[in-house]
């Protein structure tokens, strides 16, 4: 069931959910974003960096998805990776259709507003990978309460962005309902990260320096009893079908105490966070994960590893 559940090329995922792989840092199954689709409305979900942009008009190209049809772009959180491009896309497609708007927190709204201390902490994992990230006018945003329906031109389902702090405490998770089901959730980093093709296996999000487990955990847990038939991975990819969601949720939430453990206990063995990064990848990494494995990748797990020792209370946040 894993294999044929889990779906990393871009493309059609439900009726109205398609899935593109925006290749990111120039490397395949770094970052996923999501469209909902309508015959009269565009919905796009995360946008990835500025260098990204170009992914997006091309498969929105592809698939002729007109931009003047776009109603709006959703952050799921402030960070670069995710809606790093926001200020681009926006631009371009407000020539389009000058009613295109950010739909958004009050919150991510002014993170995304003033991204200076953000960029400065991303490039010492990321380096110029960053892209450029630059604000937008006021009247750019529409801010919405979380958990309530958000009305999208031509959809019968209802919309809504659901709060799921933790990875950020900013984070939502754009969703899909159909009546009494859960149909998508876009989850984004709220349950961890999918690195693999053929197994329900995750890896951690604990970015510093916002990363709160016991939230974390509350979010996920929301994210569970809500029994979504189909989740969307920023990083990345599709699970299809309740019962691979199921699983993969609750092995998330499984290794989620068990990565907390780990890394408390290997820095214990040491007070080196480098020792705790090198654990990880020669006993835990390669197993979860089958793609290419390089310096942005080693660097992805110092990164994981200083969030969870900060939330631990072993080191501040620099």
């Amino acid at each position: 069931m894993s294999k044929n559940s889990i779906i990393t090329a871009s493309g059609k995922i439900t009726s109205e959910i398609y899935h593109l792989d925006i290749e990111q840092y120039n490397m395949s199954r770094s970052c996923s974003i999501f469209f909902l689709v309508t015959p009269e409305s565009i919905v796009i979900m995360d946008v990835g960096t500025s260098d990204d942009v170009d992914s997006i008009f091309e498969f929105m190209k592809i698939n002729n998805f007109p931009l003047k049809k776009t109603q709006y772009l959703v952050p799921s959180h402030h960070h670069f990776d995710h809606f790093g491009g926001g200020w681009k896309l926006w631009k371009v497609i407000h020539d389009f259709n000058p009613d295109v708007k950010v739909l958004t927190t009050g919150k991510t709204k002014r993170l995304l507003q003033n991204p200076s201390d953000h960029i400065i902490r991303a490039k010492r994992t990321f380096g110029e990978f960053v892209g450029v990230m630059k604000p937008l006018p006021d009247d750019a945003y529409e801010i919405v309460k979380l958990n309530r329906p958000i009305q999208i031109i031509g959809l019968e389902k209802q919309f809504q962005l659901i709060s799921t702090p933790g990875h950020t405490s900013d984070h939502v998770s754009p969703t899909l309902f159909d009546e009494d089901k859960t149909e998508f959730i876009y989850l984004s980093e709220c349950a961890g990260g999918l690195l693999h093709s053929e197994k329900l296996v995750t890896l951690p999000s604990s970015m510093p320096p916002e990363f709160d487990f016991h939230t974390y955990i509350q979010s996920l847990t929301k994210v569970i009893n809500l029994k979504p038939q189909n989740i969307g991975y920023a990083h990345a990819g599709v699970v299809k079908g309740h019962e691979a969601v199921r699983l993969v949720l609750k092995e998330h939430r499984d290794f989620s105490f068990f990565f907390r453990d780990f890394v408390k206990n290997k820095y214990l063995e040491r007070g080196e966070t480098r020792y705790v990064v090198e654990q990880f990848i020669e006993q835990i990494m390669q197993e979860r994960s089958d793609v290419h494995y390089n310096e942005l990748y080693s660097n992805y797990v110092v990164a994981v590893v200083y969030g969870q020792l900060i939330d631990l209370g072993f080191k501040g946040p620099k």
